[in-house]
């Protein structure tokens, strides 16, 4: 068991310099920067990610596994429909992790990597979680329609033109209505 737990804090020491480094050059490092920042050997990195896009993968789905414990934390506060269309005016400090989502996402691209992205899970579970609090047989899209709600106001803030916290509470509370 232990070899186990030493894996996994391997794996994690190794996306964590990805992440780091990604974050501070503004795009995503090569191996061998890695294996530097990691304090992993080349053989250690190579073990559990054979190729930069294995890497890539392992990076996005970390940040989807993060991101999914965040929602869960803002869902403890309240509804899942207020906490996704909250977490879809990020906060300066949730931005980092929004650039290197992105410029991982896009050097998967780039690399010819156009299936699912290994961040999807995360979209999939706040999905069900919001359709877990609607009711009637349409709850599954109507959840899809709220988490898209919440992605254009993502974009918006982006771009600089957040939606006001009233208008967004009085958006989530029309969405969570049932239809009539």
């Amino acid at each position: 068991m232990p070899t186990d737990t030493r894996a996994i804090d391997t794996r994690t020491a190794i996306v964590q310099a990805t992440f780091d480094l990604t974050l501070a050059n503004g795009a995503v490092p090569s191996l061998d920067a890695v294996v530097r920042a990691s304090g992993v050997s080349k053989g250690g990195l190579l073990h559990h990610f054979p190729t930069r896009v294995t890497l890539l993968r392992g990076l996005a789905q970390w940040l989807g596994a993060k991101s999914i414990a965040w929602f869960d934390d803002l869902c403890v506060q309240g509804s899942a429909i207020e906490a996704w269309l909250a977490a879809s005016t990020p906060k300066s400090e949730e931005m980092n992790e929004i650039f290197v989502l992105f410029t991982t996402m896009q050097a998967l691209r780039a690399a010819g990597e156009t299936g699912d992205s290994d961040y999807g899970e995360f979209t999939a579970h706040v999905d069900r979680k919001i359709a877990e609090e609607l009711t009637g047989p349409d709850a599954e899209q109507r959840a899809l329609m709220i988490r898209l709600v919440g992605d254009g106001l993502f974009f918006a803030s982006l771009l600089g033109s957040s939606v006001p916290e009233a208008t967004r509470v009085a958006l989530s509370e029309r969405l969570a209505a049932p239809a009539s």
